[in-house]
């Protein structure tokens, strides 16, 4: 069964993090249930990330370094298909943990991992016993059934060996451009291979929003398929075509969290939900917790709407908050900021922000037609070692060959 949203008087709270130690429990208030509000977002991405079975197991998806099942993460999707098999959709990059509680009396789980790097050690923790859950072949997904005999916590948990250079693709605005966004997964195929003789291995792809036209059910479940074939992990953040009906958790329900941050090798990644034109508070309120790197050599941050002034495509429903974010990026010394939202390609490399600077990127389109400037059709390719550096993968229509501009947007053109 899903887990009952939490009614207390007119609002509905949900703990946005519920860790224990250093970490406060910050709750978001939805006084009334409507997804386009970004708090109530947050509700839903925190409520399908822990679950009770048919049977009465809990999951929940847990920080990687996580030791106590009484904290939960926003960091996946948990659901139950059928009586006794339940999925669990991995949100981030890197590693990943899941806290599995048995009820009182003996069962069986079986569990679906999705969305997992084939070069990811995952183990099932049983005690003091360790069982690999190996890879099958290419596919993103892994397979474990798990006995529960006794009161203790089992717990699942992955881990991604690093290279000393790999690589991140980002893509935004889907939209009605579907097979044009298939046409970019085919490309990925084929990067996927030429990274892995580079010894750059492509650890997965960001997705800044608008996966769909109209927010439409049966819209998320074609991308969440074309998602489920990909050919490596994708993290998913809404844009605003993802978030216009008021009474449909399906973005949550597919992919989970719009506000996320994890780190996968030497970089802290945050995407934050933006689709709504603002932040939700809550999420404002952790910012120094998303972007915090600890010991990652680079930042990384990506939203659906550009946050620089003159350049948020008029999205931002409070440009305070636009500025505010840029002033906690500039504070972080973020490496680099990802925005999708207008359709074109552009990259101001020093943009002046609080008597320093930032580096954006406006990563063009992965399908939708309408834009701001000319269509560029494919998706940014983030080489990242001692340093992050952004090329351009064009993937033009059929019929259609690609421009002869060596630094098309201002940024550069992969070599392939």
């Amino acid at each position: 069964m899903r887990h009952p949203r939490i009614l207390v008087g007119a609002a509905a709270l949900v703990c946005a993090h519920a860790l224990v130690g250093a970490h406060a429990c910050a709750q978001a208030v939805c006084a009334e249930i409507d997804y386009r509000d970004p708090e109530c977002r947050v509700v839903a991405e925190n409520e399908v990330a822990r679950r009770r079975s048919a049977s009465g197991v809990e999951l929940r998806f847990q920080e990687p370094a996580a030791r106590s099942s009484e904290s939960w993460a926003a960091l996946g999707v948990l659901d139950e298909p059928l009586p006794g098999v339940v999925s669990a959709r991995i949100a981030a990059l890197g590693d990943f943990a899941i806290s599995i509680d048995p009820p009182a009396g003996a069962t069986e789980l079986s569990l679906i991992l999705e969305n997992v790097d084939p070069a990811a050690v995952v183990e099932l923790e049983d005690g003091d016993a360790r069982v690999p859950i190996p890879a099958e072949g290419a596919a993103l997904y892994r397979r474990v059934t798990v006995t529960l005999d006794g009161d203790e916590t089992r717990w699942i948990r992955g881990a991604l060996p690093c290279a000393a250079r790999y690589r991140l693709a980002v893509v935004g605005d889907i939209q009605t451009g579907v097979t044009h966004f298939e046409r970019i997964l085919d490309q990925l195929a084929l990067e996927v291979e030429e990274a892995a003789r580079a010894d750059e291995p492509l650890l997965g792809l960001l997705l800044l929003g608008d996966l769909t036209e109209w927010s439409g059910y049966e819209e998320f479940l074609e991308v969440r398929a074309l998602v489920d074939r990909a050919p490596t992990p994708i993290v998913v953040t809404p844009g605003n075509h993802d978030v216009y009906l008021a009474r449909s958790d399906a973005y949550a329900l597919q992919f989970g969290p719009g506000n996320i941050g994890f780190t996968v090798c030497g970089s802290r990644v945050a995407l934050l939900d933006s689709g709504s034109g603002a932040l939700a508070r809550s999420i404002e309120a952790r910012l120094p917790e998303f972007l915090e790197r600890g010991d990652a050599t680079h930042l990384i941050f990506g939203t659906h709407f550009p946050p620089h002034a003159g350049l948020t495509g008029d999205g931002w429903t409070r440009e305070d908050q636009a500025h505010h974010l840029l002033a906690a990026l500039r504070e972080a010394d973020a490496g680099l900021v990802l925005a999708g939202h207008i359709h074109a390609l552009h990259h101001d490399p020093d943009v002046p922000v609080a008597g320093g600077s930032l580096s954006q990127v406006i990563v063009g389109t992965g399908g939708a037609r309408q834009g701001v400037g000319p269509l560029r059709y494919g998706y940014l390719r983030l080489v990242i070692g001692d340093e992050i550096e952004p090329c351009f993968v064009e993937v033009p229509p059929p019929g259609a060959s690609p421009g002869d501009d060596p630094t098309p947007g201002g940024v550069r053109r992969c070599a392939t």
